[in-house]
Formats: structure tokens, sequence, C-alpha cells
């Protein structure tokens, strides 16, 4: 098992909220989550910082989400992040 921390820190509470909206508009989380080899891909607001965003992805193997990183919805992720000009932090712990 894999998992994957990504901190994403943005302008302000607005454009987090913007890019959040984003994500779930275009279906990146079901796309995700209904993805081979995924156990978990949860977006989470830090309590203590207005602007960032944290996603915990977990999954079965380093492939899976290596096969994650060439679908669609990966690209589309991408481009949020560009539109939004998001900083990522990523922590990434094997099990």
């Amino acid at each position: 098992m894999i998992n994957f921390y990504v901190t994403y820190t943005l302008k302000d509470r607005a454009a987090r909220e913007g890019f959040y909206e984003e994500i779930k508009a275009c279906g990146v989380i079901e796309k995700s989550l209904a993805e081979e080899g995924c156990l978990r891909y949860a977006y989470y607001y830090p309590a203590d910082r207005e602007n960032q965003i944290f996603l915990w992805e977990q999954w079965e193997s380093r492939q899976a989400q290596q096969r994650h990183q060439e679908q669609p919805h990966f690209r589309t992720l991408g481009d949020i992040k560009t539109k939004y000009r998001a900083e990522t932090e990523l922590l990434i712990e094997e099990c």
C-alpha cells in the first residue's frame, strides 16, 4: 500500500473554494475512487490554513497510482491546479 499526502496552497480562501468546487464539478473524486487499486481519495480543509486544501490518496500499489496519472481526469486536475496557481507539496509513504 502507498499513501500520497498532497497539500495545495492557493492565493486565499476564495481561490481554495473555487479550486475544490471545480474538482467536484468535473468528477475527479468519483472517477479516481472508481479506479482499480484506489483505496482512498479524499480532500480535507486544514483547520488553521484558509488558503490550503489537503488530499489523501491511498493506493494498493505504486503501479495503480501510476495508472491514475495516465487518466483524463488526472490531466483535468492538472489544468485546475494551473488555473488557480496552486502550489503543491507532496509526501509519499509506502507501507
